[in-house]
C-alpha cells in the first residue's frame, strides 16, 4: 500500500470520528417502549472527555433557539436574561425575606448558596438538542428526563432519555425499572439532567434553579437510586447541585 493511499485512509477515518462525536443523531438508540409521541430509550457510548467540554458540536436546534432570541428580544436584552440567569452573587439576605418556595428555591442558587452554575457542555447540550429538534424550544417548549449512569469498570456511559410533546416530562416508570436492574450490574446514577424553559414574562430564559417537584423528585432519586448530582440546563448554563444539598432546597 502506497504512502499516499494510506494518508487518504487515516484522513476518511479520522473524518469519520469526529463526525460521530459532533452529534448524537448518529447514536443507535435502544428502545425501551414508545406510546404515541413519548419516547423511552438510551444511548451507550464510551466515557471520553470530550463529552465534558464547553464545545456542543452540532446542536441546530441550540442554535436556532439562541438565534430567535436574539432576534425577537434584541442583542442587548438577550444578553442581559441569559447573564441573569448565570450570576451566583446576589445578597443572601433575599432569602430571609422571601416566602415563596421557589423564589427561594431560585436564590439559594444565585446567591451562591447551594450548587454550581456553569456553561453548557456537549453532553448535555447533545442531549437537549435532540429534544429541541423535535420540539423548538421557543414554540413549543417542553422537558424531558435524561438520566446518566456510568460503569467504571468499562469506561461507559448509559444515557436514559423520556420525551414527549409536553410542557412536563413523561412519567419514566419504565427507566425507573432498568435503573433497578442495571444499578445491581455496575451501573452508578451519575446525574439526571433537565431542562427549564421560561415564558415571555422572563425573557424566555430557563430559571436555573429545581421547582418544588424538581426537589422533592431528587430527593426519591437519591434515597431510592443513589442520584449523586442533580444537573438542570437552560441550553445556555447548567446548574450543578450534589445530592447532600438536595435537602436544602424547598419542596412539597
Amino acid at each position: 500500500m502506497s504512502r499516499l493511499i494510506r494518508i487518504l485512509i487515516l484522513t476518511l477515518l479520522i473524518q469519520a470520528c469526529n463526525t460521530e462525536i459532533t452529534s448524537f443523531k448518529k447514536l443507535e438508540k435502544v428502545v425501551l417502549k414508545t406510546d404515541g409521541v413519548e419516547e423511552f430509550f438510551y444511548w451507550e457510548f464510551q466515557a471520553e472527555d470530550f463529552l465534558w467540554q464547553k464545545e456542543t458540536g452540532i446542536a441546530n436546534g441550540i442554535d436556532l433557539y439562541c438565534d430567535t432570541l436574539n432576534l425577537i428580544l434584541g442583542e442587548k436584552r438577550y444578553q442581559s436574561a441569559v447573564e441573569r440567569e448565570s450570576v451566583q452573587n446576589l445578597d443572601t439576605a433575599l432569602i430571609r425575606a422571601e416566602e415563596d418556595g421557589d423564589r427561594i428555591n431560585a436564590l439559594l442558587v444565585h446567591t451562591g448558596t447551594i450548587g454550581r452554575v456553569r456553561e453548557i457542555n456537549f453532553l448535555e447540550a447533545q442531549i437537549l438538542n435532540y429534544q429541541i429538534e423535535k420540539y423548538p424550544l421557543f414554540s413549543k417548549p417542553t422537558e424531558f428526563h435524561g438520566f446518566i449512569l456510568n460503569n467504571e469498570a468499562n469506561r461507559k456511559l448509559r444515557v436514559y432519555i423520556a420525551s414527549s410533546d409536553t410542557e412536563w416530562p413523561p412519567q419514566p416508570s419504565v427507566i425507573l425499572n432498568e435503573l433497578d436492574v442495571e444499578l445491581k450490574k455496575g451501573w452508578k446514577l451519575k446525574f439526571h439532567l433537565h431542562n427549564h424553559y421560561c415564558k415571555e414574562d422572563m425573557d424566555y430564559v430557563g430559571i436555573l434553579a429545581p421547582s418544588l417537584a424538581d426537589a422533592q423528585y431528587y430527593k426519591m432519586l437519591k434515597e431510592q437510586f443513589q442520584l449523586e448530582t442533580a444537573l438542570i440546563t437552560n441550553g445556555f448554563h447548567t446548574v450543578e447541585i450534589d445530592s447532600q444539598d438536595f435537602e436544602k432546597f424547598e419542596s412539597h
